[in-house]
């Protein structure tokens, strides 16, 4: 079955490395795994993308289909902005809620998920910068 994933935030947040590790895991599972990315040339905080897409089959185009992607992530209002729109109507959305803040629209089309992400991190591990 495939499935059609994307994590968006902004440079330095790892969500491409986050997309990376995803697909990674899915081949050493035995089944196939991509990760397309698109971002900046700012190094820190331009708009980050990264479509993941898992299958147990071959996967012959490295990108999601915008309208059909079942899942996203957000760590950054201008990307979650930016990128919400690939998302099928009905689809998850996680977000950072002290970063992203989805409209009363959003949340009528998506089923919209509030996880302190940075919060998790900082008392798991003790600092911010793990958060992927």
């Amino acid at each position: 079955m495939r499935s059609q994933l994307r994590f968006v935030g902004v440079g330095g947040q790892g969500v491409i490395l986050a997309g990376e590790i995803l697909a990674a895991a899915k081949i050493k599972d035995g089944g196939y795994g991509v990760k397309a990315s698109t971002y900046t040339s700012q190094v820190r905080g331009g708009p980050t993308k990264v479509d993941i897409l898992l299958d147990e089959g071959e996967i012959f185009f490295p990108y999601a289909n915008e309208g059909e992607i079942e899942f996203m992530l957000a760590t950054a209002q201008v990307s979650y902005d930016q990128f919400k729109d690939g998302v099928k109507e009905g689809g998850i959305i996680v977000v950072e809620p002290n970063l992203v803040k989805p409209s009363k629209e959003d949340r009528e089309k998506w089923k919209i998920y509030e996880i302190p992400i940075f919060c998790i991190a900082k008392e798991e591990v003790g600092y911010v910068v793990t958060q992927s």
